[in-house]
């Protein structure tokens, strides 16, 4: 089968390659099945109700701030006392939706409850139910770094999966700082920019940033120190900063 050509290909501002395609939505069960689109790329998504199949190949600065975001949420959620389980490159889609669509985000989580019954179905029955559980369970974080004119509906569509939160990671490949955004995606009128995270109390989009310079710089020690002030010593003053 040949493979349509792509409508949209454009390269992202932390240097990552994007590429899009619409497609009649009755063919992408077809598409998926019969073309494994992670050939061409990473971070695949395809939607099947709207028609659209998208891939990109990530930059160094893209992969960075990624495994960064593994660092933060592993210690953060240490101090908090609860397990996080870190699952790059699933691709997430709801129970009615054709085999083989849905999304990848650039880092997820299981975090708390759902990072222990994770590790409760790899213990007991290995792979099979790994895949059984995921299947029925949606990660409690995910984060997309990068944030492009192409990303407008992925709240939305993380958010039917009944996915909690998502953080969105702006920045610039000339910058080693960025921006965060937090996002509640289980508010009653749809996704909602909030303040502070609630699958990691204590994280705000003022302190996060931060958080991503000490990781990416691998001051390990610093950033332990930091989360261990936030989360452990008390909450963050500039907390009551509006958005």
């Amino acid at each position: 089968m040949d493979m349509p050509s792509p409508e949209h290909h454009f390269t992202g501002p932390m240097g990552s390659e994007f590429w899009r395609i619409t497609v009649p939505p009755e063919i992408v069960p077809v598409l998926a099945k019969e073309i494994d689109w992670n050939n061409f790329g990473r971070r695949v998504l395809i939607d099947p109700v709207a028609g659209i199949i998208s891939w990109m190949n990530p930059s160094g600065t893209h992969e960075d701030i990624a495994d960064a975001t593994d660092k933060i949420v592993e210690r953060a959620s240490q101090l908090l006392g609860c397990q996080a389980k870190a699952k790059r490159g699933t691709r997430w889609k709801g129970p009615d939706d054709p085999k083989n669509t849905g999304l990848e985000a650039d880092a997820a989580f299981y975090i708390g409850t759902n990072a222990k019954l994770w590790v409760d179905a790899f213990r007991e029955g290995g792979p099979k139910y790994i895949e059984a559980f995921e299947a029925e369970t949606p990660p409690d974080l995910v984060v997309e770094v990068e944030v492009t004119h192409l990303d407008a509906d992925k709240p939305a569509l993380y958010a039917r999966l009944g996915i909690r939160e998502m953080w969105r990671i702006v920045g610039h490949k000339i910058t080693n700082h960025v921006k965060v955004e937090i996002l509640d995606l289980q508010q009653e009128n749809g996704p909602q920019a909030v303040k502070k995270s609630q699958v990691l109390e204590g994280l705000t989009y003022t302190n996060l940033p931060e958080t991503f310079w000490l990781a990416r710089s691998l001051q390990y020690d610093e950033l332990q120190s930091m989360l261990e002030e936030l989360l452990v010593q008390g909450p963050d003053p500039r907390d009551g900063i509006g958005l």
